[in-house]
């Protein structure tokens, strides 16, 4: 059955919001606790073969949906469903097959990280397009060595963090 695992929403309303447009899409929901972030992802999810283990872990000041065999089509249904209502949540994921065997504070730290990334490779972009164009219609070495830096981010795969991306940015910044 389809399944929502939720975090950290403290406001009421949203949180109503949500648990509402799961129940019209016949979508279970089910809190996750701050004593409980140290549980294992795939036991949180009901997974089965999943027992409670007790392990805690830091309570983190973050909201985070976990989607539990949700379709690709049921998925954005409900991500519409909820920006329509004006409601968008930044930590998201879809259980996967590594992530269930993860404690949901570490998933949660993963998401919050991934977004980051995200987030700066898309302040990045538009730094390199313009160096790009600058680069054909003036060359400068030092402008070379920032488009390079950024393309060898690419390479990084898993271990790409924010700082890198941010470095670059500012790396691109003074060669423009």
């Amino acid at each position: 059955m389809a399944k929502i695992v939720y975090y950290g929403i403290e406001d009421p309303d949203r949180r109503d919001t949500l648990l509402r447009v799961a129940k019209s899409m016949d979508i279970e929901t089910r809190a996750v606790e701050e004593d409980e972030i140290g549980e294992l992802v795939g036991y949180l999810a009901g997974l089965e073969g999943y027992e409670k283990t007790g392990k805690t872990a830091e309570p983190i000041q973050e909201e985070m949906l976990l989607f539990v065999s949700l379709s690709s089509e049921a998925l954005q249904n409900m991500l519409l469903a909820l920006r329509k209502e004006g409601e968008i949540f930044p930590h998201k994921a879809a259980l996967t097959e590594t992530s269930k065997d993860w404690t949901f504070a570490y998933l949660l730290h993963h998401i919050r990280r991934e977004n980051a990334v995200v987030n700066a490779w898309s302040q990045m972009l538009p730094l390199v397009k313009e160096a790009l164009k600058k680069q054909e219609d003036a060359p400068s070495k030092e402008r070379e060595e920032a488009i390079e830096a950024s393309k060898a981010l690419r390479l990084k795969g898993d271990d790409l963090e924010e700082e890198d991306v941010l470095a670059v940015i500012e790396q691109l910044k003074k060669a423009l």
